[in-house]
């Protein structure tokens, strides 16, 4: 069982951490006040720390190093600020990732498990998850969410996503998508990337049929921020 400590104003219900970390069996969350001092963070060792650091009464890179300097504990940085500085600013302070609102649960999950893996000595070679818009892909669980709905898609399908978003704001040909989705040996009909990306847009439940994935004529596809 992973002791996870989520950090917070006064205000804050924490309600997304808490609902996202109370259905995995392995956490015991433990929610505590900033205004409460930050003495719980020396006194008990914990896993992690969360750290949602809105609204705090002392700056968030100011309370990671604060507590960089007594413990090594992992911190993940939860905000609003969509200001890259700022969330640089809380890096080099000592925090080990962040993630910025509105997020998916299954999002601040994933980010969790790895940074635990990497502190139990367990590197991954590869990143297993992946966003886009209200879309998030979980590669080491094969989980796929759509504002945190869970879809049904077949490993290719995952794969094809997976390979869009990595190149999201590319425009990437049907030769491209063939080539590195279905392996450069694999002897199929080009136009089988066509239909995959209709089975992908019907899956994504798309309004309109290009939100996610647009077509660039002549050219290929495309997912666009």
């Amino acid at each position: 069982m992973k002791q996870v400590l989520v950090i917070k104003n006064e205000r804050s219900l924490a309600k997304k951490i808490v609902s996202g970390l109370k259905q995995e069996g392995n956490f015991i969350l433990t929610l505590h006040n900033e205004n409460k001092s930050l003495n719980i963070v020396y006194e008990q060792d914990w896993d992690i720390i969360v750290l949602d650091w809105d609204s705090l009464s002392i700056s968030g890179p100011e309370i990671c190093r604060q507590i960089r300097t007594v413990k090594t504990t992992p911190i993940i940085i939860v905000t609003d600020n969509v200001s890259s500085k700022d969330c640089i600013a809380g890096l080099q302070a000592g925090a080990d990732d962040y993630i910025r609102k509105p997020f998916v649960k299954e999002e601040l999950v994933a980010r969790i498990k790895v940074i635990l893996r990497r502190a139990d000595g367990i590197q991954p070679n590869e990143t297993y998850f992946f966003r886009f818009k209200d879309l998030f892909v979980d590669a080491s669980s094969d989980t796929v969410t759509k504002g945190g709905e869970n879809l049904s898609l077949t490993k290719r399908e995952s794969d094809l996503l997976i390979f869009l978003i990595k190149n999201k704001n590319k425009i990437l040909s049907r030769e491209m998508l063939l080539n590195q989705v279905w392996g450069f040996d694999t002897a199929v009909n080009p136009n089988v990337v066509d239909l995959y990306i209709g089975y992908l847009r019907r899956k994504l439940k798309c309004e309109a049929k290009d939100r996610y994935i647009q077509t660039v004529h002549g050219r290929g596809y495309s997912m666009i921020e």
